[in-house]
C-alpha cells in the first residue's frame, strides 16, 4: 500500500489573503505612519527572507515605541492575530512598497515550504514510511510517494 501526498506551494493556496492582507492600510489613529498588514508569522523566516533582500529585521512591541522611522527604514510589529505588520513612514511610496513586501512575502513563502517539506520528512521517516518516488511539478508543488510499512 502506498500513499501520494502533494505539497502545493503556499503563495498559490494565500495569494488571495495575502493580496487582500497587503492592500489594507490603518492609520492606528497615528497620521506619522503606515502599516501593512502581511500573512507572515514565524520571525526566523521573516528574517531569512528579509536576508534575501538586503534588509534587517527591527521589530518594534507598539507604536508608541516608534520614535522615528527613516524614510527607507523597514520596521515590522506583531499584531493581535501574531502576524508582523510593516510600518511604514506617512510619506513612504506606498505602492514600491507593496510591490517589495509581496517579494519579501514570496521568500517567505519559499523558507516556510522549506520548512514544511523537512517536517514531512522527518516524520515520515520517524513512522517507518519508505519514501517510494518524489517529484517536482510544473507549478512546483512536490509529490512525494510513501510506501506504509507495516
Amino acid at each position: 500500500m502506498s500513499i501520494e501526498i502533494v505539497l502545493i506551494p503556499l503563495a498559490i493556496a494565500l495569494t488571495k489573503e495575502i493580496a487582500e492582507g497587503i492592500s489594507n492600510y490603518t492609520d492606528n489613529n497615528r497620521n506619522d505612519h503606515v502599516v501593512i498588514e502581511t500573512r507572515m508569522k514565524d520571525e526566523s523566516l521573516l528574517k531569512q527572507a528579509l536576508g534575501e533582500w538586503s534588509c534587517s529585521f527591527r521589530h518594534v512591541e507598539t507604536l508608541d515605541f516608534l520614535e522615528s522611522i527613516n524614510e527607507n527604514e523597514v520596521t515590522f510589529l506583531l499584531n493581535e492575530e501574531g502576524c508582523y505588520s510593516l510600518v511604514l513612514p506617512e510619506s513612504a511610496d506606498r505602492g514600491a512598497y507593496i510591490e517589495w513586501i509581496n517579494d519579501v512575502e514570496k521568500s517567505y513563502t519559499h523558507y516556510l515550504q522549506q520548512s514544511v517539506y523537512q517536517n514531512l520528512m522527518e516524520k515520515a521517516k520517524r513512522q517507518g514510511m519508505i519514501l517510494e518516488q518524489e517529484e517536482v511539478l510544473e507549478d512546483n508543488s512536490i509529490q512525494v510517494t510513501y510506501i506504509l510499512n507495516r
